[in-house]
Protein backbone atom coordinates (compact mmCIF):
# COMPACT_ATOMS: atom_id res chain seq x y z
CA UNK A 1 0.00 0.00 0.00
CA UNK A 2 1.13 3.67 -0.31
CA UNK A 3 -1.11 6.02 1.42
CA UNK A 4 1.21 9.65 1.74
CA UNK A 5 4.37 9.96 -0.23
CA UNK A 6 7.25 13.09 -0.66
CA UNK A 7 7.11 14.69 -3.34
CA UNK A 8 10.29 17.82 -2.89
CA UNK A 9 12.28 17.58 -5.62
CA UNK A 10 11.84 20.81 -8.31
CA UNK A 11 9.86 20.46 -11.14
CA UNK A 12 13.15 21.58 -12.70
CA UNK A 13 14.51 18.18 -11.15
CA UNK A 14 11.95 16.31 -12.33
CA UNK A 15 12.34 17.19 -15.95
CA UNK A 16 15.81 16.28 -16.26
CA UNK A 17 15.86 13.25 -14.34
CA UNK A 18 13.23 12.13 -16.22
CA UNK A 19 14.14 13.50 -19.94
CA UNK A 20 11.18 15.66 -20.01
CA UNK A 21 11.16 18.43 -23.05
CA UNK A 22 9.33 21.69 -22.85
CA UNK A 23 7.06 23.49 -20.17
CA UNK A 24 7.05 22.22 -17.03
CA UNK A 25 3.82 23.38 -14.32
CA UNK A 26 4.71 25.18 -11.54
CA UNK A 27 4.56 23.65 -7.86
CA UNK A 28 6.49 23.97 -4.98
CA UNK A 29 7.38 21.30 -2.70
CA UNK A 30 5.52 18.87 -0.76
CA UNK A 31 6.52 16.50 2.27
CA UNK A 32 3.00 14.70 2.69
CA UNK A 33 0.98 14.54 0.09
CA UNK A 34 -2.01 12.34 0.97
CA UNK A 35 -4.98 11.02 -1.41
CA UNK A 36 -7.16 12.98 -3.13
CA UNK A 37 -4.36 16.34 -3.38
CA UNK A 38 -2.34 16.82 -6.99
CA UNK A 39 0.36 15.96 -7.02
CA UNK A 40 3.15 15.33 -10.40
CA UNK A 41 3.49 13.32 -12.86
CA UNK A 42 5.11 11.95 -16.12
CA UNK A 43 3.04 11.14 -19.23
CA UNK A 44 4.36 10.00 -22.53
CA UNK A 45 2.76 12.22 -25.58
CA UNK A 46 4.55 9.40 -27.94
CA UNK A 47 7.38 6.89 -27.77
CA UNK A 48 9.88 9.91 -27.63
CA UNK A 49 8.18 12.98 -26.03
CA UNK A 50 7.57 12.96 -21.82
CA UNK A 51 5.62 15.67 -20.10
CA UNK A 52 4.90 16.92 -16.80
CA UNK A 53 1.31 17.04 -15.28
CA UNK A 54 -0.26 18.02 -11.65
CA UNK A 55 -3.11 15.29 -11.35
CA UNK A 56 -5.56 14.36 -8.30
CA UNK A 57 -4.46 11.15 -6.31
CA UNK A 58 -7.33 8.86 -6.65
CA UNK A 59 -8.35 7.54 -10.30
CA UNK A 60 -12.03 8.59 -11.21
CA UNK A 61 -13.14 6.27 -14.25
CA UNK A 62 -14.65 8.18 -16.90
CA UNK A 63 -17.98 6.26 -16.32
CA UNK A 64 -18.26 7.26 -12.43
CA UNK A 65 -21.20 9.15 -11.52
CA UNK A 66 -19.91 11.84 -9.60
CA UNK A 67 -16.05 13.43 -9.70
CA UNK A 68 -15.18 11.75 -6.57
CA UNK A 69 -12.51 8.87 -5.77
CA UNK A 70 -13.16 5.82 -3.40
CA UNK A 71 -10.24 4.80 -0.90
CA UNK A 72 -9.70 2.02 -3.36
CA UNK A 73 -8.98 3.86 -6.25
CA UNK A 74 -6.17 5.75 -4.92
CA UNK A 75 -4.14 2.02 -5.22
CA UNK A 76 -4.55 0.03 -7.52
CA UNK A 77 -3.33 -3.81 -7.04
CA UNK A 78 -1.08 -5.12 -9.31
CA UNK A 79 -2.87 -8.80 -9.29
CA UNK A 80 -5.76 -7.34 -10.97
CA UNK A 81 -5.07 -4.22 -12.62
CA UNK A 82 -5.87 -5.97 -16.38
CA UNK A 83 -9.60 -6.75 -15.45
CA UNK A 84 -11.02 -4.66 -12.97
CA UNK A 85 -13.14 -2.38 -14.72
CA UNK A 86 -11.85 0.95 -13.40
CA UNK A 87 -8.29 0.10 -14.20
CA UNK A 88 -8.09 -2.06 -17.33
CA UNK A 89 -8.43 0.87 -19.84
CA UNK A 90 -5.58 2.79 -17.99
CA UNK A 91 -3.87 0.05 -17.76
CA UNK A 92 -3.65 -0.81 -21.62
CA UNK A 93 -3.13 2.91 -22.51
CA UNK A 94 -2.54 5.45 -19.81
CA UNK A 95 0.01 4.41 -17.79
CA UNK A 96 2.05 7.19 -15.84
CA UNK A 97 5.32 7.40 -13.45
CA UNK A 98 4.49 8.96 -10.05
CA UNK A 99 8.13 10.71 -9.36
CA UNK A 100 8.40 10.44 -5.73
CA UNK A 101 11.52 11.23 -2.81
CA UNK A 102 10.16 8.72 -0.28
CA UNK A 103 6.93 7.17 0.90
CA UNK A 104 5.66 6.43 4.17
CA UNK A 105 4.39 3.87 6.25
CA UNK A 106 3.62 3.25 9.79
CA UNK A 107 4.09 0.21 12.32
CA UNK A 108 2.80 0.06 15.88
CA UNK A 109 -0.48 -0.06 17.31
CA UNK A 110 -3.51 2.28 16.65
CA UNK A 111 -3.10 5.73 18.52
CA UNK A 112 1.05 5.67 18.67
CA UNK A 113 1.56 4.92 15.04
CA UNK A 114 5.48 5.31 13.86
CA UNK A 115 6.07 6.56 10.67
CA UNK A 116 8.76 5.29 8.31
CA UNK A 117 10.01 7.00 5.83
CA UNK A 118 11.08 4.90 2.94
CA UNK A 119 13.90 6.32 -0.30
CA UNK A 120 16.22 4.66 -2.51
CA UNK A 121 19.35 3.79 -1.44
CA UNK A 122 21.44 5.39 -3.72
CA UNK A 123 19.49 9.04 -3.45
CA UNK A 124 17.68 9.45 -6.87
CA UNK A 125 14.06 9.99 -7.39
CA UNK A 126 11.63 6.75 -7.13
CA UNK A 127 9.66 6.29 -10.00
CA UNK A 128 6.18 4.50 -8.87
CA UNK A 129 4.02 2.69 -11.74
CA UNK A 130 0.84 5.02 -12.19
CA UNK A 131 -2.10 5.28 -14.21
CA UNK A 132 -4.13 7.70 -15.06
CA UNK A 133 -7.53 9.04 -15.75
CA UNK A 134 -9.75 12.01 -17.58
CA UNK A 135 -13.16 12.19 -15.84
CA UNK A 136 -15.80 14.77 -17.28
CA UNK A 137 -18.92 15.83 -16.01
CA UNK A 138 -22.02 15.19 -17.63
CA UNK A 139 -23.34 18.63 -18.48
CA UNK A 140 -19.08 19.60 -19.74
CA UNK A 141 -19.19 22.16 -16.66
CA UNK A 142 -16.02 20.35 -14.69
CA UNK A 143 -13.28 17.85 -16.25
CA UNK A 144 -10.80 16.30 -13.33
CA UNK A 145 -7.58 14.51 -14.04
CA UNK A 146 -6.53 11.67 -11.69
CA UNK A 147 -3.96 8.79 -10.79
CA UNK A 148 -3.22 5.80 -8.91
CA UNK A 149 -0.17 4.44 -7.98
CA UNK A 150 0.29 0.76 -8.89
CA UNK A 151 1.48 -1.59 -5.49
CA UNK A 152 2.46 -5.38 -5.43
CA UNK A 153 3.13 -7.49 -2.56
CA UNK A 154 6.39 -6.41 -0.55
CA UNK A 155 9.46 -7.87 -1.09
CA UNK A 156 11.07 -10.41 1.80
CA UNK A 157 12.81 -6.70 3.15
CA UNK A 158 9.51 -4.52 2.78
CA UNK A 159 7.51 -7.15 4.72
CA UNK A 160 8.88 -5.83 7.74
CA UNK A 161 6.78 -2.81 7.95
CA UNK A 162 3.84 -3.92 5.35
CA UNK A 163 2.91 -6.60 3.36
CA UNK A 164 2.10 -4.69 0.16
CA UNK A 165 4.57 -1.95 -1.83
CA UNK A 166 4.46 0.78 -4.63
CA UNK A 167 6.00 -1.31 -8.05
CA UNK A 168 9.29 0.63 -8.53
CA UNK A 169 10.63 1.22 -12.08
CA UNK A 170 14.34 1.01 -12.83
CA UNK A 171 15.54 3.47 -15.74
CA UNK A 172 15.72 0.49 -18.66
CA UNK A 173 11.87 -0.03 -17.48
CA UNK A 174 10.88 3.31 -17.35
CA UNK A 175 9.89 3.45 -21.06
CA UNK A 176 8.18 -0.03 -21.56
CA UNK A 177 5.94 0.86 -18.53
CA UNK A 178 4.50 4.76 -20.16
CA UNK A 179 5.03 2.82 -23.67
CA UNK A 180 5.28 -0.61 -24.33
CA UNK A 181 2.64 -3.50 -24.77
CA UNK A 182 0.21 -4.37 -22.01
CA UNK A 183 2.00 -7.51 -22.32
CA UNK A 184 5.46 -6.10 -21.46
CA UNK A 185 4.15 -3.59 -19.12
CA UNK A 186 2.83 -6.65 -17.04
CA UNK A 187 6.23 -8.08 -16.68
CA UNK A 188 7.21 -4.89 -14.70
CA UNK A 189 4.22 -5.70 -11.95
CA UNK A 190 6.72 -7.00 -9.26
CA UNK A 191 8.54 -6.23 -6.08
CA UNK A 192 12.03 -4.44 -6.35
CA UNK A 193 15.21 -5.91 -5.20
CA UNK A 194 16.05 -6.15 -1.92
CA UNK A 195 18.45 -3.07 -1.66
CA UNK A 196 16.46 -0.82 -3.77
CA UNK A 197 14.85 0.82 -0.42
CA UNK A 198 16.13 2.51 2.49
CA UNK A 199 14.37 3.27 5.93
CA UNK A 200 13.95 5.82 8.68
CA UNK A 201 12.17 6.61 10.95
CA UNK A 202 10.60 10.29 11.15
CA UNK A 203 8.45 13.23 12.98
CA UNK A 204 4.73 11.87 13.96
CA UNK A 205 4.26 15.58 12.79
CA UNK A 206 3.37 13.29 9.05
CA UNK A 207 0.34 11.48 10.67
CA UNK A 208 -1.66 14.46 10.27
CA UNK A 209 -2.43 15.25 6.31
CA UNK A 210 -2.95 19.05 8.06
CA UNK A 211 0.73 19.31 8.41
CA UNK A 212 3.58 20.09 5.45
CA UNK A 213 7.49 20.93 5.38
CA UNK A 214 10.42 19.69 5.85
CA UNK A 215 10.34 19.10 9.60
CA UNK A 216 8.20 16.08 8.62
CA UNK A 217 11.09 14.06 7.38
CA UNK A 218 13.96 15.40 10.09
Amino acid sequence: MCGRFVQKSSANQMQSFFSIKGPVPNFGPRYNVAPTQDAAVVLAEDATTRRLALKKWGLIPPWSKEGKASYATFNARAESVREKPSYAQPFAKRRCIVPADGFYEWTGPKGAKIPHLFERQDGALLALAGLHESWRARDGSETIQSFTIVVTAANGWMSRFHDRMPVILEEAEQETWLTGSAEAATALLKAPGEDVLKERIVSTLVNSVKNEGPELIA
